[in-house]
């Protein structure tokens, strides 16, 4: 039922997936000024999570790459005011504060609000807020109690909000340079099922969570 559940989960998410793929297409092919293309995101931060029903809380460290898509409306001096979308793919790895590490994979979609400082033909520096939420899924390394080894399985929602700066460089008629460095706070809501590897005995329990994290993100923009 467990494994059910988690590729419905899957495949909700690779809906859309295509659906905002689909979407991005036809946003681009009716605005002109529109610059898109692929990006690198790397983060790393703290938090705390808790078991929803047995109240056991524990302290993470967090760390995370990303690929995928950037889309931005205005990379140098076409306008005073930019949005970007970043959709991507993303890994993360949560380790607790008893060294049990969970790794999780999932697709991310933020929206950024940019306000230019200084636009330029070819230079634009700019800064805003930013708005994202993510799915995810993941286990934890097999783990042993009492000699009866276990796994925890995953799935959570991340939603999050954080502020973000940048500077685009135009190198030449058709490419731009778009590294840019921000902060994100994070809430996630999810579930943990524990899996008694040697029964199969399964127990779900509902788990939250935030963290903080500091990121920093490279896109080239054709």
């Amino acid at each position: 039922m467990a494994q059910v559940t988690r590729k419905s989960r899957m495949g909700k998410i690779l809906a859309m997936a295509i659906m905002f793929t689909t979407l991005l297409g036809t946003f681009i092919d009716r605005a002109e000024a529109v610059s898109m293309g692929p990006y690198l995101d790397i983060s790393s931060g703290s938090g705390t999570y808790e078991w929803d029903n047995s109240f056991v809380e524990f302290d993470v460290d967090t760390s995370s790459t990303a690929i995928g898509f950037a889309l931005d409306t205005a990379t140098t001096d076409q306008s005073n005011f930019n949005y970007r979308l970043n959709i991507g793919f993303e890994g993360q790895e949560l380790e607790d504060e008893f060294n049990e590490t969970l790794d999780l994979n999932g697709i991310t979609f933020e929206n950024v609000f940019g306000f230019a400082f200084v636009q330029q033909p070819n230079l634009r520096w700019w800064g805003g807020p930013l708005i994202r939420f993510g799915f995810y899924s993941g286990d934890t390394d097999t783990y042993y109690d009492f000699g009866t080894p276990y796994k925890t399985e995953y799935d959570f929602f991340h939603f999050g909000i954080g502020v973000v700066t940048g500077v685009n460089f135009k190198v030449s008629d058709n490419v731009v340079l778009a590294p840019s460095i921000g902060l994100r706070s994070i809430g996630a809501a999810g579930t943990g099922t524990e899996i008694n590897l040697n029964t199969n005995a399964r127990y779900a329990e509902d788990i939250s969570g935030n963290s903080t994290n500091l990121f920093v993100n490279f896109a080239v923009l054709f």
